[in-house]
C-alpha cells in the first residue's frame, strides 16, 4: 500500500500545483490585458496631442491647457504601466534575466530578449515525469499476469 499512497500523494500534489499555476495564469493574463488597455489609452492621447498641436500650428494659436492635461494623463498612465510591470515581477512563475532584467517565465532556459542562459530552479515542483517508482523488495510477492 505504500506505493499506492506515494502515487496518491504525488497526484494530489500535482493537482494542487496545477490549480495554483492556473490561478497565476489567470491573474497574469488580467494584468497583461490591463497593460494592453493602458498602452492603447496612451497611444490615443498621443494622437490627440498631435492633432491639437497641428490645429494650433494651422490656426497660428498657442498650445492650450488641453495638451498639458493630456501629457499629465500620459505620465499617470505610464506610472500605472510601471506598477503593472512590478506586479508581474511578483509572480513566482517569472524570473528576471540577470543580463537585461526582463521578466521571463521561469521554465525558460534562455532569455527571449537577450539570449542569456537562465538559472535552473532547484526547488521545482514535482511533475509526473519526475516521479520514480521505487524498486520492489525481494520479499514482495510476484504479481499474476
Amino acid at each position: 500500500m505504500d506505493f499506492l499512497e506515494s502515487v496518491k500523494n504525488a497526484v494530489g500534489s500535482a493537482a494542487q500545483t496545477v490549480a495554483k499555476k492556473s490561478g497565476e495564469v489567470v491573474e497574469f493574463s488580467k494584468i497583461k490585458y490591463a497593460m494592453y488597455d493602458v498602452k492603447g489609452d496612451i497611444r490615443r492621447l498621443k494622437e490627440e496631442i498631435g492633432g491639437a498641436v497641428y490645429d494650433s500650428y494651422k490656426n497660428n494659436s498657442p498650445l492650450d491647457e488641453i495638451v498639458k492635461e493630456k501629457c499629465a494623463k500620459i505620465e499617470e498612465l505610464s506610472k500605472q504601466l510601471h506598477n503593472y510591470d512590478e506586479q508581474l515581477d511578483n509572480y513566482k512563475s517569472m524570473v528576471k534575466c540577470p543580463e537585461c532584467g526582463k521578466s521571463v517565465k521561469d521554465e525558460s532556459k534562455f532569455c527571449p530578449e537577450c539570449g542569456a542562459k537562465l538559472a535552473v530552479d532547484k526547488d521545482a515542483e514535482v511533475s509526473g515525469a519526475d516521479y520514480v517508482v521505487p524498486p520492489q523488495s525481494e520479499n514482495a510477492e510476484p504479481t499474476a499476469e
